[in-house]
């Protein structure tokens, strides 16, 4: 039977260390109950209710400043609106300090009692309180019965308190291992979350040294860039700024244009003027990329008050139209001095951890190198094309012909190449007044600046074999070309088509070419129906060619005719069959004539994919209506007549 205490000698001890327990109190927080009601509370205090008749009952748990009752049972007036009631009015906080039952007849007659204010103000007269503890037996509260008489507590009421209190104490042992269970959950699946994380920024570390090692402009780094920190780190701002050589800032949102793609990746020209102005500004600003850049370190806002706490009005403005709490600015390394940086926002506070800040800082590095390499193919893209475009002819003005020719450089980074055309007037020795133009159009085998090198030699060994060799047939010409390349072991390989037209003595033109393996010239007449030169030798350039005998081929062209001559970048490349390609391009020259050469080059080279997988050169001759009849003593075709002694 609970031991009966009222005629004990224990004294009152409300500021006993076991109110103030940490134990205690932690275990009270983590019951979850309070002064608000809870049902099974409720249930257990009218079931003393019941069981004991008394007018009330109470589950009590005692704080440090007040006791609280998640059960009630007839408890009337504030008490019972509030739920609680200060310690000056508890005798249950003696059941908590003694750790034992407390059963009371009459507090009234009990001086340690007695000045209770329970007493006056809650009618409590008769009291018999027993523990609720948890799983340590610290007691957390008193399940209690009270009545407003002096009231003899019989041994079988105190043992039916004491069962009940034991349920009640279950119930609470039962909540509290809940809540055991629960946090062991949360902190699993925090640990979780932890190591998942962890797991996802190394895999985000090894795609971007992966997916940089394949990028070579800048628009695809900063796609990569949009891809690996739009992903598993979710920001909803992603912007990439890039530093020119003057200093200045450009801001790229992302998807947004960039001045890089209108040529000025390494900031030697204007800035497209297409561009908002308003994303480009100096060094100097007090924005989180310009910082990043400046004092070249990542820079963390957490919230928009430490933002607007560290910039002006006008940028912390910036990312709250935005919607932007949590900022991360990380320099992007360059050669000398950091070449831009990456700006990310997340429209809530406290995004980002440590570790997510070293993971946004080591992809910057990984994209300052990419951005270093973008440059630098760039520039010797830029040099090739410039070098590749300077070695193209300036089409000469010959009386009775109209030429036009096209360029197209291959859209693959370096694959810049070897393709050329070639229209230069010749005179033979002794009749200046006798104009004979010659043409070549060819492609050396390779696609990068030796390719391009290779063919501005082979273009002017081709001119100075034909100046060399004045009178002699195209294919004499293209054969001491070969000699000279082989016996100097330039190297040059690939396909070409030179030809010589002029004049005849009727006032038409006459053709004669020689074709080393190059794709055959289309000859338009003037009807608009096409035809094939298709006689060709051997590709130059290779040992089993030399030596071997070329020929040569003659036609003589009908006024109105237009000769095009072109490279294989129309007609050959990946998943392209040649002979049906040359097809379709016969059918666009069909389409477009009767054209100018004009007309003709820009219609073959809209056929081009975009970009385009290889060079392409397109050369259109028209030849004109007939001149007026010219002297009966018009000379003869250079290759026919023997050569002026020098």
């Amino acid at each position: 039977m609970p031991e009966d205490i009222t005629s004990g000698t224990m004294e009152p001890a409300p500021e006993c260390a076991a109110l103030y327990s940490p134990e205690r109190l932690t275990a009270l927080r983590r019951s979850g109950l309070g002064s608000e009601s809870d049902p099974e509370m409720e249930r257990f205090a009218a079931w003393v209710r019941r069981a004991l008749a008394t007018p009330i009952a109470l589950v009590t748990l005692v704080q440090p400043d007040r006791q609280v009752f998640p059960g009630m049972a007839g408890l009337t007036g504030p008490a019972a609106i509030a739920r609680s009631t200060p310690l000056t009015h508890s005798f249950c906080q003696y059941v908590v300090t003694s750790g034992q039952s407390l059963v009371i007849a009459d507090a009234r007659m009990d001086p340690r009692f007695r000045d209770n204010l329970a007493i006056p103000d809650l009618g409590v007269i008769a009291y018999a309180g027993m523990p609720l503890t948890d799983e340590h037996g610290r007691v957390l509260g008193s399940l209690c019965a009270i009545d407003n008489e002096p009231r003899r507590w019989t041994a079988e009421e105190t043992i039916a308190l004491g069962e009940i209190a034991r349920s009640c104490s279950t119930e609470l042992r039962l909540r509290l291992a809940r809540y055991d269970t629960s946090t062991e959950t949360i902190l699993r699946a925090e640990a979780d979350s932890v190591q998942r994380r962890a797991h996802l920024r190394g895999q985000m570390l090894l795609r971007a040294s992966q997916s940089f090692t394949d990028t070579s402009t800048v628009p695809d780094v900063r796609a990569r860039i949009d891809e690996l920190l739009g992903g598993e780190l979710a920001p909803s701002y992603v912007e990439t700024v890039l530093r020119d050589r003057t200093g200045r800032l450009h801001s790229l949102p992302a998807d947004a244009r960039s001045p890089a793609e209108a040529g000025d990746l390494d900031g030697a020209v204007d800035i497209d003027p297409t561009v908002d102005q308003r994303l480009t500004t100096t060094l100097r600003v007090r924005t989180p990329a310009a910082i990043a850049i400046r004092e070249q370190r990542v820079v963390h806002y957490g919230n928009q008050d430490d933002l607007a706490a560290a910039h002006p009005a006008e940028a912390a403005e910036a990312m709250r139209r935005r919607g932007v709490h949590t900022v991360v600015a990380a320099p992007v390394p360059g050669r000398g001095a950091p070449a831009g940086a990456i700006l990310l926002g997340w429209d809530r506070p406290d995004a980002v951890e440590t570790a997510d800040l070293l993971t946004i800082a080591t992809i910057a590095g990984y994209a300052g190198q990419a951005l270093e390499r973008a440059r630098d193919l760039h520039h010797r893209t830029s040099v090739a094309h410039e070098m590749q475009n300077a070695m193209l002819t300036v089409l000469p003005d010959i009386d009775g012909l109209t030429m036009a020719a096209r360029y197209i450089p291959a859209d693959a980074r370096l694959n810049v190449g070897g393709d050329w055309y070639d229209a230069t007037v010749m005179t033979h020795p002794g009749r200046p007044d006798v104009p004979m133009v010659g043409i070549s159009v060819g492609d050396i085998v390779g696609h990068d600046l030796p390719a391009v090198t290779l063919m501005g030699q082979t273009r002017s060994m081709l001119r100075q074999a034909a100046w060399d060799h004045s009178g002699r047939p195209p294919s004499t010409v293209l054969s001491a070309f070969e000699t000279a390349n082989h016996e100097l072991r330039l190297g040059a390989a690939g396909t070409a088509v030179l030809a010589y037209t002029h004049r005849t003595a009727d006032g038409r033109w006459l053709l004669r070419w020689t074709n080393a393996g190059h794709p055959p010239p289309i000859l338009i007449h003037p009807d608009g129906s096409t035809e094939l030169l298709t006689d060709h030798d051997a590709l130059f350039g290779f040992d089993f060619t030399i030596g071997q005998e070329r020929a040569d081929h003659e036609r003589v062209v009908e006024p109105g005719s237009t000769l095009l001559l072109h490279t294989d970048g129309l007609v050959d490349g990946p998943g392209l069959d040649v002979d049906t390609a040359t097809d379709a391009l016969l059918a666009t020259i069909e389409q477009v004539s009767p054209g100018t050469p004009d007309d003709i080059v820009d219609a073959v080279m809209a056929t081009l994919s975009d970009p385009a997988h290889d060079d392409a050169v397109a050369l259109a001759i028209h030849f004109d209506a007939p001149a007026p009849a010219v002297a009966s003593d018009a000379v003869a075709p250079p290759w026919e007549r023997a050569p002026t002694p020098r």
